[in-house]
């Protein structure tokens, strides 16, 4: 264990005996004011205060933090003039930052990142921070000539944090361990920044910083790289025809009621599963849909060996070192950069069994919660504690920017997937191809997306219990869904295969989502395409999977309803219409049905009964 430098310990001594103990102390010792770093931290305030240098600035005060029930991985110790802050949350002060692997501590002339970041989203707030540093730095004196004023302080450090001080560092010294200066030197230095920082306390720009827009400088990227918070000039309808042609301008094919099927599943929940034949684009879509909406979207291909969620959310190896998953460090990043729609795509999901390695994550997608700055998110990922150094990881979560989307080869499906899956997610079918379109549009009429804010990504809610000033036409929306929901349950019910309260409410949340993209659900004939159609395709028919008498008078039932509104119990009562759907080609919508897409995909799924003795929807 660490032990306390004498009372008269240098500055030098002071720094040197926290880098050479704290990461010692981090990775095994007790957090708490009885460690002996602790009094080192309380020794190195008491000696900046009491050093001339710190007290020529009367109302700066010197504070400090090794974390907050755990060790910090990144310590610091600030000088915070009072009539400009109290806390690193906000506001320029003078700071000293350790590395987290305490190669060494950097001096450095900085700003408060994180009350920024709850106002402006964490983009926006960088691209501010980097504007007033490049201000700042022009009250550097001429003696500052040891620091940088670039961006490429390194604080050694796998957290956000590591990154948020890149943009709102000013001027910076690296000190590296071991060959720490003496007192003369360093004092030196802490004076050239306590000048810089009683410079900018006496100047305009510190008025003018506090009084200027929040908005960083135009560029002429802005228009695609920005995600500032919404604002009432977004309207998804527009926004939703502005990336449909971008899309269609690479020569992309995704119809619109299918692109508009997409994306009001991902906005009633955040977890879909594309299904389709190969090469039809699955993986393509939400890369295409995060690209021209300013969200960023991560491939983590399955592997056939996940037999746990270990390769998922991470693993702790035999040197007790943790290693995070790969969706643990997507959904980290998604923590970090909140002003964007983040989509992780999971290729290939069903090359291992889906119920195995994504157990806990299903779990945390039921048990979301509504923020308080809006959207819902879930409890940590991680089931069990982990070492102190890694409690940042322990709290890694889904947060309200974070989708997942999973793909599924329905030509080679490994292994199938359990209704609990089925149950919490949205499946979507891409299998139509029309191999004639190969041409893009012409380049000219090519629009630019504007980016979408993440607010355009949030449900009105996860339950219908949870909605609010309803109108009379929403209202009546919702009824009628789950009055089909109610009739359906009737057939079902034969194979014990009825759904419950949770795909109630998301039928019913689609289709009041699917207003706001209401002329786009259409065929490119003009046909309109009921969301409620594609909500039941999506919900109901992944359930149904066998060739049992009670899976045929399931599959009749739901043929004979989608078509007339009445289940049909005789096979007599589907062939002809069974065999005038064969003599059209097998389309995917059967027109004068009441449920043209259901009853098409249940005519697919019964023929297939009668071919090969066994159906699913994935077959």
């Amino acid at each position: 264990m660490a032990t306390t430098p004498p009372p008269s310990a240098s500055l030098q001594q002071l720094l040197a005996t926290i880098l050479a103990r704290y990461a010692d102390a981090r990775a095994s010792e007790t957090f708490g004011k009885e460690h002996p770093l602790w009094q080192t931290f309380e020794q190195l305030q008491q000696a900046l205060e009491a050093h001339s240098v710190v007290q020529e600035h009367p109302h700066v005060r010197v504070t400090w933090s090794v974390g907050q029930g755990n060790w910090a991985r990144v310590p610091w110790i600030a000088l915070l003039d009072e009539r400009e802050t109290r806390t690193t949350q906000h506001g320029v002060y003078v700071v000293y930052l350790f590395r987290e692997d305490m190669s060494g501590v950097y001096l450095t002339f900085n700003q408060g990142v994180t009350d920024l970041q709850r106002q402006h989203g964490t983009r926006e707030a960088r691209s501010i921070l980097r504007r007033r540093a490049e201000q700042l730095q022009t009250l550097i004196p001429a003696s500052g000539a040891s620091f940088h004023t670039d961006d490429a302080i390194d604080l050694r450090t796998r957290s956000n944090l590591g990154k948020g001080y890149e943009p709102s560092t000013i001027a910076y010294r690296l000190y590296e361990a071991g060959a720490l200066p003496e007192d003369d030197t360093l004092f030196q230095d802490l004076a050239t920044l306590l000048e810089a920082y009683a410079a900018y306390m006496d100047s305009d720009l510190r008025r003018t910083m506090a009084d200027e827009p929040a908005a960083p400088e135009a560029s002429e990227h802005s228009a695609a790289t920005s995600t500032s918070a919404p604002s009432s000039s977004f309207e998804l309808a527009g926004g939703f025809q502005e990336l449909a042609a971008a899309i269609r301008a690479q020569g992309f094919i995704y119809p619109d009621w299918q692109l508009a099927q997409y994306i009001t599943a991902v906005r009633t929940k955040p977890f879909v599963i594309l299904a389709g034949i190969t090469g039809t684009g699955k993986s393509r879509l939400p890369r295409l849909v995060a690209e021209h909406t300013g969200g960023n979207a991560e491939l983590v291909p399955v592997r056939p060996d996940w037999t746990d969620s270990a390769d998922v959310l991470g693993y702790t190896d035999l040197q007790g070192t943790f290693r995070p998953g790969a969706l643990l460090e997507v959904a980290h990043r998604a923590v970090g950069e909140d002003d964007a729609h983040h989509v992780c795509i999971l290729d290939e999901m069903n090359l291992a069994r889906v119920e195995h390695y994504f157990a806990e994550v299903l779990s945390r997608i039921e048990d979301r919660r509504p923020t308080e700055d809006g959207g819902y998110t879930s409890a940590p990922l991680l089931p069990g504690p982990l070492s102190e150094e890694d409690a940042e990881w322990q709290r890694s979560h889904l947060p309200p920017n974070l989708a997942l989307v999973g793909t599924v080869n329905m030509d080679e499906s490994a292994h199938g997937f359990s209704r609990k899956v089925l149950d919490r997610a949205f499946t979507l079918e891409l299998s139509d191809v029309a191999l004639d379109r190969w041409e893009p549009m012409a380049e000219a009429q090519a629009p630019t997306p504007q980016p979408w804010p993440v607010a355009a990504w949030q449900p009105r809610a996860t339950r219908l219990a949870e909605l609010t000033e309803l109108t009379t036409a929403e209202r009546d929306r919702i009824q009628q869904a789950v009055d089909e929901l109610i009739q359906l349950n009737r057939i079902l019910i034969t194979a014990q295969l009825q759904v419950g309260y949770r795909t109630r409410d998301e039928v019913a949340l689609f289709v009041l989502h699917a207003e706001a993209l209401r002329d786009a659900f259409r065929t490119e004939a003009g046909e309109s395409v009921d969301p409620l159609d594609l909500a039941l395709q999506m919900k109901v028919l992944p359930r149904i999977v066998g060739g049992s008498a009670s899976i045929q008078r399931v599959l009749l039932g739901i043929l004979g309803w989608a078509v007339s509104g009445s289940a049909w119990t005789d096979e007599e009562d589907a062939r002809d219409l069974l065999e005038r759907w064969a003599a059209d080609g097998r389309p995917d919508r059967i027109h004068g049905a009441r449920y043209p897409g259901l009853a098409a995909r249940t005519c697919l799924m019964w023929d297939r009964l009668l071919t090969e003795g066994f159906t699913s929807y994935w077959l």
